[in-house]
């Protein structure tokens, strides 16, 4: 027998070593057995050595693990827990898991691609997300679910009034708000002058709300980010869905065109009239309505790498007032999307997108007959890279390119016999560009940190001509000292800067823990708006040289814990807010078809701050929530012209300035598949203003309003009440219905709108508006086909 050397010995002892230490990779998908979407969150355990792993953010689950025959389990909330063998043999393999829905109670299938501890364990605060299936039990007015409606039920999240459009967060605007749909911008978001909202809720599959400093991803807006994404096709099978209310009738198909492409489409109508006429305020009683939304989404997967989407969207809503004018404004949204998996770890999304609002005033009085009209367009091309380093660590990089046009106000004489005198502005245009970026960092299983930078660089173009103003005096048409026209693409005024992002997570317990947030926003386009709700009349413009951008800085902490194995969530967040370039208006300021509107406009300061309580029950046959929110929104003209100022230069409450907001939600099971649901809502009445005296003018008494804001219309309560009743025998019934019963103000509750003066006979007399003077009954069917 040959001898062998000792280093020889050592050599072979380190390859048979080496070779018992030698570990793989288990790359794997997990997704939605029926939408064929990723599922983030989702996890991994493997029985023989309890190791595992969790899903990324595009459901990606990376695992280093010694060779051999494993038993897998693959688990996620909302979903029945998969089991799998999987051979590791002398090279890595790459594996897709499908996760089953599951189906309690016999709701629809609720999917949430979260833990169920996601409120501790994550680092984002401010957040809601909302469960559809639940969103369709909730009693709303008319009968219809509503997506922002289930919003403003949210602590943090109030609406100016009773049929007012857009919602309000901690303190901002509506305007101030992005909402996106597929990543598209979406310029209006009611249906019906603020009664629904105009996104179908059939179709869409996630709703997340960002209170907060949001991700560096997004910009453009300085309150929140709402972010709705809309269902893939079923590539199983067809299927159709719908449902009736009093007011509308909505339907949705989807299904496989081929093994590689689906198709999702839906549509929705409404027949308001006749229960307008029902109602005790004469105003909307002799209103007229109509509105129609329609959604298309083709999906085509032609391997594991690609996907490919095409997302449409377009809405149309009429109106007429009592008296000879007809409303009508329409939005139209088509988005394209190509997600590339370069690699396991690594995804590139490219997107192009179109996005506009148009409106349209048509006055029918004989000889005075006219069409106003006003738009905004949004032209937007954006790629985004996501990176996953390890479980612990993922990285976002990015970019966006945006082009704007505006028509702020065009009046036309319709007819041949109309007296109106034509009138354009010239349209607007600017450019927007961004990067950033992002990542998450897990530093300790205690301790997590994300952190984001974001640039933003704007431009106001031309053509256009621009006004210069006398020096020490207030901006008016007599103080005008010159003017320079600027050519086609010419830069006329630029704006930008850096956008910082920063969110900390802190474990201090198993189910508790601290998070903190601070970000900078900046938003370049405005709506003018006058009014405490959004009208028909209300018009976007961009930022030029009289109109910086709006910027916003926001601080917030929060304390966050949960109970009995997740079954209760308590948790207390307090923020605070500075705004800076505001956007108030003079005394008397006339807005439609002015083209000079700086004259009219005043910069102000606005700062908003508030705690945010709540507590929710998630489990059981009684589940709910209840928050409780403080806060204030208050607003500074600080101008050095004495007669400019609003209530001497100092802080004002705005007109969304609501102290005290309380919200209950509950829901109770109960035998034979019949459910209870109620909501309660109560919240200050928003400020006014309110005559304070009188003067004598020519003669004349007139009423004096000398402070803005200093008066709150009366406080504002409700009680609203739904059954519902699943026909299905059993969870794996696929053609069943939902039927639901409502009522909407059960007390019938005279809350007011607003609160008017008027002089009769000598004599200053206030009247109060209430939209809804009574209880609503509704009742609406859904079917599942």
């Amino acid at each position: 027998m040959p001898k062998r050397s000792p280093l020889v010995i050592l050599f072979l002892l380190f390859i048979i070593q080496s070779h018992a230490q030698q570990r793989l990779r288990l790359i794997a998908t997990v997704r939605d057995a029926v939408t064929k979407k990723p599922l983030p969150g989702a996890s991994l355990l493997v029985a023989e050595t309890q190791l595992g792993a969790r899903a990324d953010s595009l459901g990606v689950i990376l695992l280093s693990h010694p060779p051999g025959t494993l038993t897998v389990y693959i688990s996620c909330v909302g979903y029945l827990r998969n089991r799998q063998t999987t051979v590791l043999s002398t090279n890595n393999k790459q594996v897709e898991y499908m996760l089953q829905p599951r189906s309690t109670n016999l709701d629809e299938v609720d999917v949430k691609a979260v833990r169920e501890d996601a409120n501790v364990r994550s680092v984002q605060m401010g957040q809601i997300q909302l469960s559809m299936p639940e969103l369709k039990r909730m009693p709303v007015v008319l009968g219809e679910p509503d997506i922002l409606k289930a919003l403003t039920l949210q602590a943090g999240v109030t609406t100016a009034g009773e049929g007012a459009g857009g919602f309000n967060v901690r303190g901002g605007r509506a305007d101030q708000n992005l909402v996106l749909l597929d990543g598209a911008p979406l310029f209006n978001t009611n249906h019906l002058l603020g009664f629904y909202s105009n996104v179908n809720p059939d179709m869409v599959q996630d709703v997340n709300l960002s209170k907060g400093a949001f991700s560096a991803q997004y910009g453009g807006r300085v309150s929140s980010l709402l972010l709705m994404s809309t269902r893939n096709g079923n590539r199983d099978g067809w299927r159709l869905s719908g449902g009736v209310s009093p007011v509308s009738a909505r339907v949705l198909v989807d299904g496989p065109i081929s093994k590689k492409l689906t198709l999702l489409a839906g549509g929705r109508v409404a027949f308001p009239n006749y229960l307008l006429r029902a109602f005790p305020v004469q105003s909307v009683k002799n209103s007229r309505a109509f509105f129609y939304d329609a959604n298309l989404k083709l999906t085509y997967t032609p391997n594991e790498q690609n996907t490919i989407s095409l997302s449409a969207y377009r809405s149309q809503d009429d109106f007429k007032f009592p008296g000879d004018t007809l409303y009508g404004w329409q939005s139209n949204v088509l988005t394209g999307r190509w997600s590339y998996l370069v690699r396991p770890n690594l995804q590139l999304n490219l997107t192009g997108l179109y996005s506009d609002y148009r409106l349209n005033v048509d006055g029918i009085t004989p000889g005075l007959t006219f069409r106003f009209s006003s738009f905004i367009e949004q032209r937007e091309g954006k790629a985004d890279l996501f990176y996953t380093l390890n479980q612990k660590h993922k990285i976002q990089v990015g970019t966006n390119a945006i082009l704007y046009r505006i028509q702020t106000g065009e009046a036309e004489p319709t007819g041949q016999n109309s007296s109106i005198n034509p009138r354009r502005n010239e349209p607007e245009q600017g450019r927007e560009l961004g990067a950033y970026l992002n990542t998450e960092w897990e530093l300790t299983p205690q301790i997590t940190l994300q952190a984001g930078l974001r640039y933003s660089a704007y431009a106001y173009l031309g053509p256009r001509t621009v006004y210069q103003y006398a020096e020490n005096i207030p901006i008016s048409a007599e103080t005008v000292t010159d003017s320079t026209r600027y050519g086609a693409g010419q830069t006329v005024q630029a704006y930008g800067g850096l956008e910082p992002r920063l969110a900390l997570r802190i474990q201090v317990a198993k189910a508790t823990s601290l998070k903190a947030s601070a970000g900078r926003t900046r938003q370049y386009v405005n709506l003018i708006s006058n009014t405490t709700a959004i009208t028909p009349l209300d018009f976007w413009k961009l930022s030029d040289r009289y109109v910086p951008p709006q910027i916003a800085d926001q601080v917030s902490v929060g304390l966050f814990q949960n109970l009995r194995d997740n079954m209760f969530e308590l948790s207390i967040e307090g923020y605070y807010k500075r705004l800076q370039n505001q956007l108030d208006y003079r005394f008397g300021a006339d807005l439609v078809l002015n083209p000079a509107l700086e004259r009219v406009l005043l910069q102000a300061a606005g700062r908003a701050y508030g705690v945010e309580f709540g507590i929710g029950k998630n489990a059981g046959r009684l589940t709910g929530q209840l928050n409780y929110t403080y806060a204030r929104s208050l607003i500074a003209v600080q101008t050095p012209f004495d007669e400019l100022r609003v209530n001497g230069g100092q802080y004002y409450p705005s007109y969304i300035d609501r102290p005290h907001t309380l919200n209950l939600q509950a829901r109770w099971t109960l035998p034979h598949n019949w459910t209870f649901s109620t909501n309660f809502v109560y919240y200050t009445g928003v400020p006014a203003t309110y005559p304070d005296g009188l003067f004598i003018f020519n003669g004349e008494p007139v009423q004096d309003f000398s402070r803005r804001n200093a008066d709150r219309i009366p406080d504002y309560h409700r009680l609203d009440v739904a059954f519902s009743k699943d026909t299905r025998f059993n969870k794996a019934q696929k053609r069943y219905g939902i039927w639901t019963l409502g009522i909407y103000n059960l007390y019938a509750r005279k809350n007011p709108y607003s609160i008017y003066f008027t002089r009769t006979n000598q004599r200053t007399e206030a009247y109060r508006l209430a939209v809804f003077g009574t209880l609503i009954p509704s009742i609406a069917y859904n079917f599942y086909f």
